[in-house]
């Protein structure tokens, strides 16, 4: 009698455990499924940015876009050759934005002192038929690389604006800077 009562306990442990491990291999599939699902939304909004930066890009007559959010560089055409742009630490503060400007040169040489203009504000309407909001513009000057190839970091602060609101920052007029 005392071993038919241990088989039904036994039984009834091995029951309760393999529903409780079902229990919890259910919760971690709707975990994964959950992160999966994130991560399908993130990439998308990253397709959405990246293909607005290739039509931008495309109608450009002059600079380059880059779209905060697309994680891909814009090629830009300069004076000093093409060049790889894409924005890094993308932060607000108390002014607006505060962003660092990378640009790389597609070749294996260093690049030389330049100066160019950066444009940035806000889009409205659709990759067709969009508008320029807001937008500002400032300066910038970059020292000859002493390396090669070259990354340059440029840090801008993009006053008035948040980074919620920024819709795009265009570089353009890269030229060599002048000697003096």
């Amino acid at each position: 009698m005392t071993r038919r009562y241990l088989r039904i306990a036994v039984l009834g442990s091995l029951f309760s455990l393999t529903a409780c491990a079902q229990q919890a291999e259910v919760r971690q599939m709707h975990e994964s499924i959950s992160t999966l699902n994130q991560e399908m939304t993130k990439l998308n909004k990253e397709t959405v940015k990246i293909s607005q930066q290739n039509a931008l890009n495309a109608k450009s007559a002059s600079g380059a876009y880059i779209i905060p959010g697309s994680n891909t560089p814009a090629l830009l055409k300069s004076q000093i050759g093409t060049l790889r742009l894409s924005l890094r630490n993308i932060a607000p503060n108390a002014q607006g934005t505060a962003v660092t400007l990378r640009i790389q040169g597609e070749s294996n040489d260093a690049l030389p002192a330049f100066s160019g203009t950066v444009e940035y504000g806000q889009i409205q309407g659709t990759t067709d038929n969009f508008q320029e909001v807001n937008v500002q513009n400032q300066l910038i000057n970059a020292p000859a690389s002493i390396l090669a190839p070259s990354d340059v970091d440029i840090p801008l602060q993009l006053n008035g604006i948040t980074p919620d609101q920024l819709g795009f920052v265009r570089v353009h007029d890269i030229q060599p800077a002048t000697a003096q």
